[in-house]
């Protein structure tokens, strides 16, 4: 009965506690005092440098609420003259959007001073202020502060594709415009950084122009130049090409604003087993290698062009090519044992591609100059073993992939 009563007596104190912590706290979210702006200080020039990636840290005072409770920030940048209402980059604070900083990359503020309309090698100025989430509260700093960003050369927003056209080009008008597509890093070897754009295409001497749209009614329709330095720079100038005539790998590389020009020649489809040559292909325009007449008989233990230590039936195929005086080699995703993939979400298929392949079966990548004997192998399919026949490697920009394909004659 004792301890019935104790336990009772307990209850109360605990209820009556509870009932005076409720009388003296009340929830109240309402920010009571706003944070100020600290750096970097107004008016301050920042230096992008978007080859080291210096970063830059926006901080400021904390703001407080009447409850004492937690808050969010979120940074806001607009250019001269906005309200913040649209502003033209916003993203949460440092620690999830706990910190009174924000860290920013060079690439970062490369695309904010972009899209503000500060162009390449340029000083402009942005706004930035802050915004603070409390509970259910939105406010938002009643100050903003100025930064003036100095722009490094090159471009910071990327467009879908890039186009040439001119005398020097395959193409005579923009309507027809030779398509650029930005590519990444696929293979080990490969280190492709943000901005860099490809094609591969006929060049002669002449005159070319650059555009970032095969549409003159585009709204963001513009234009380029290659400068004396070799430089990309905005403006509708033509540019010369002066090198030989040939197939060129011509890459931009426009967060640099550079370009380059790589011949390709001379791209055989060979057998890896005894390298021996079963096609030479040409090119035949709109980025498309192409050979009429490949002719192949699987490799059987025993036969003419088998090498000696050959046990088993051998069909295993990749393609080698000049890239300017070096070979390079042109395969697969697959590694040497066609058992695994090179490329990050593939699943290697190291069966003959008599229609149950994956669609990117067929894929091609550039597999360097240093590729090992057996890297990127393919298989003939089935029906290909001793016919005639005509294969095609097709770097359409515009494609899901570079690609190639048979066609039995």
């Amino acid at each position: 009965m004792k301890t019935l009563y104790k336990i009772l007596m307990m209850f109360c104190v605990l209820t009556i506690v509870s009932s005076c912590d409720e009388e003296d706290y009340k929830l109240d979210p309402q920010v009571v005092q706003m944070g100020a702006l600290e750096s970097p200080e107004n008016d301050q020039v920042v230096t992008i440098n978007t080859s080291s990636d210096d970063r830059i840290t926006f901080s400021w005072s904390q703001a407080k609420t009447a409850d004492g409770g937690a808050v969010t920030y979120r940074i806001l940048f607009d250019e001269q003259g906005g309200d913040f209402k649209d502003p033209i980059f916003a993203a949460a604070s440092d620690n999830g959007g706990g910190a009174s900083t924000y860290t920013a990359s060079a690439a970062r503020l490369n695309v904010i001073a972009a899209q503000a309309g500060i162009q390449q090698l340029e000083t402009g100025s942005i706004n930035w202020t802050v915004e603070v989430t409390s509970s259910y509260l939105v406010d938002q700093f009643d100050t903003f502060s100025t930064v003036k960003l100095k722009r490094p050369e090159g471009l910071a927003i990327f467009p879908e594709y890039m186009y040439i056209y001119g005398s020097a080009t395959e193409a005579t008008s923009i309507e027809n415009a030779i398509a650029f597509k930005e590519i990444s890093s696929e293979m080990p070897n490969q280190d492709i950084q943000p901005g860099v754009f490809e094609s591969i295409t006929k060049l002669t001497p002449g005159e070319f122009f650059i555009a970032n749209s095969d549409n003159v009614n585009a709204d963001d329709m513009s234009y380029y130049y290659i400068n004396e330095e070799g430089k990309i720079r905005g403006g509708e100038e033509p540019s010369s090409f002066d090198m030989e005539e040939g197939v060129y790998r011509v890459r931009m590389d426009l967060s640099k604003a550079t370009i380059s020009f790589t011949e390709i020649s001379d791209i055989k489809l060979y057998i890896m087993a005894n390298e021996m040559v079963k096609a030479n292909l040409t090119y035949v325009g709109n980025h498309t290698f192409e050979a009429t007449d490949g002719y192949f008989e699987f490799l059987t233990p025993g036969s003419p062009e088998a090498p000696s230590w050959l046990g088993w039936e051998e069909e295993r195929y990749r393609f080698k090519f000049m890239l300017d005086d070096q070979v390079s080699y042109i395969g697969s995703f697959h590694n040497d044992n066609m058992d695994g993939s090179l490329v990050q979400g593939l699943d290697a298929f190291n069966g003959r591609p008599n229609g149950g392949e994956p669609d990117y079966y067929f894929n091609t990548y550039f597999l360097g100059t240093d590729a090992t004997f057996w890297q990127g192998a393919w298989k003939f399919p089935d029906q290909l073993n001793k016919v005639d026949f005509t294969v095609r490697i097709v770097f359409d920009p515009k494609a899901d992939h570079y690609y190639h394909e048979f066609q039995i004659n």
